[in-house]
């Protein structure tokens, strides 16, 4: 009898963990394929919610812990911490060698993963590839250079694939199987309102509210405070109960934090978590009236939920998206009138509730199981012959 396939998935953020988890679930329920977890960055600590408390409440197995995040706010921190991770992987994988690494998306995890797994003839599985946004992130070249150093592309969209495709890489490899942050959405039990805000701990009633995330990008991470105060001070002007969630660990992120802490003082309306459940998280998706900010659940995920989503700044710009999404550049009056599009503009908000995901419809981490446990192992896996 053959031994089970083990997979390792690489996760160092509550998003990218969640966007892993069907993925996870799905391999684990998959005869003759094994998961296991390694935890990094932001999951361990405690400034961002410690999220591996979530994938320990989730019951799954966790093959090692590596600190990486240090107590930065510039870019070098991010390179250092990468460079933590690099050596974590090695000693890990010194004792424990998976027979794949799955590695998501365009943060310092996805490339060091993939960096430390090609360098063990580890094949590499790549959530996301293909993506691509005209805002000039890092996250842009971090992704495509990861496509390269990957054995398996699981692409969310069409033309995502194609995007794979035309980097080189051989149709085999290719599999078109959606996010698989939808399947998180559509399998979430659905809180009522009433318990969404007994969870929040806000006393909203029935009055629209605003779900606010907003990252710092490497491109303009100097002027993060500035603009999470124009930002805030949009919102309060629109004068509806703001969530704000914490952003990621990249640089600029103290800065943001800051500004978010400063404006809970001052706004009565406003609420602020580092972390919330799953099920909390998503139903405060379920409920809200807009989105708003710069993160990629706007693009991926909000419109499966029909939330309107008001993209501010070039984070995200030129990103395939559906009909949900309004992009306004730093302008106070910009972002103030789509946000008011979003939540009072019933011809909008109709729009938005006909609109499809061109990321798929939830079923992707079977799909993602399927090819794993499919495709054959050997030279013809680990030998890239790359088309030019």
């Amino acid at each position: 009898m053959s031994r089970s396939r083990i997979i390792h998935f690489f996760t160092g953020i509550r998003s990218e963990y969640d966007i892993f988890a069907p993925v996870i679930d799905a391999v684990s329920a998959t005869p003759g394929l094994d998961a296991g977890v390694i935890v990094t960055g932001a999951h361990l600590c405690e400034e961002y919610g410690m999220s591996v408390r979530q994938i320990e409440a989730d019951d799954r197995r966790i093959v090692a812990r590596i600190d990486s995040l240090l107590k930065s706010d510039g870019l070098g921190g991010r390179v250092k911490g990468a460079a933590l991770q690099l050596s974590g992987l090695t000693d890990l994988f010194a004792r424990e060698r998976p027979d794949f690494l799955a590695v998501m998306g365009d943060r310092e995890e996805t490339i060091t993963g993939a960096t430390a797994a090609v360098y063990h003839n580890i094949p590499v599985i790549h959530l996301g590839g293909g993506d691509h946004a005209a805002d000039g992130n890092v996250d842009n070249l971090i992704r495509h250079a990861v496509t390269k150093l990957s054995h398996l592309h699981m692409a969310a969209s069409r033309r995502s694939a194609q995007r794979i495709l035309d980097l080189g890489e051989a149709p085999w490899r290719v599999h078109v199987t959606g996010g698989s942050g939808i399947d998180r959405l559509v399998r979430t039990p659905a809180l009522s309102r009433a318990e969404v805000m007994a969870g929040l701990q806000a006393d909203w009633g029935d009055t629209p509210y605003l779900l606010l995330i907003f990252h710092p990008t490497i491109t303009d991470f100097t002027q993060a405070r500035a603009n999470m105060d124009m930002v805030l001070s949009c919102l309060e002007k629109v004068g509806l109960p703001v969530l704000v969630m914490f952003p990621n660990s990249d640089p600029g992120n103290r800065a943001v934090i800051e500004a978010i802490k400063d404006f809970v003082v001052r706004y009565p309306l406003a609420r602020t978590y580092p972390y919330l459940s799953r099920e909390l998280f998503v139903n405060a998706m379920r409920h809200a009236h807009a989105m708003v900010g710069n993160s990629s659940a706007g693009i991926l995920e909000a419109p499966t939920l029909k939330l309107p989503t008001v993209n501010i700044g070039p984070r995200q710009t030129g990103r395939e998206h559906g009909d949900n999404v309004l992009f306004v550049d730093y302008d106070a009056e910009a972002i103030i009138a789509a946000v008011q599009t979003c939540v009072g503009d019933a011809a909008f908000r109709a729009r938005v509730a006909a609109g499809a995901n061109p990321y798929g419809d939830g079923d992707a981490g079977a799909k993602i199981a399927r090819v794993i446990a499919e495709v054959e192992m050997g030279p013809r896996l680990m030998n890239k012959e790359i088309t030019f």
